[in-house]
């Protein structure tokens, strides 16, 4: 995923995140959970064509 993307969805208040610096945030396993498991609307077709083992490695899924 791209820096962007992902602070666009943490200014917009969709993931919950720390900002660490300027260019990091540390986003902690169950808000990234809960944004994968109940994404917005509007991006639901975008967050279903994402790789399923790259999320479930991020989430510490078992494949």
């Amino acid at each position: 995923m791209n820096f962007s993307t992902v602070t666009r969805w943490v200014k917009r208040g969709w993931l919950k995140a720390t900002k660490r610096s300027a260019r990091h945030y540390q986003i902690w396993r169950w808000h990234l959970k809960q944004f994968f498991d109940n994404p917005p609307q509007s991006i639901k077709k975008r967050i279903a064509a994402l790789d399923t083992e790259a999320i479930n490695y991020l989430l510490g899924r078992r494949a």
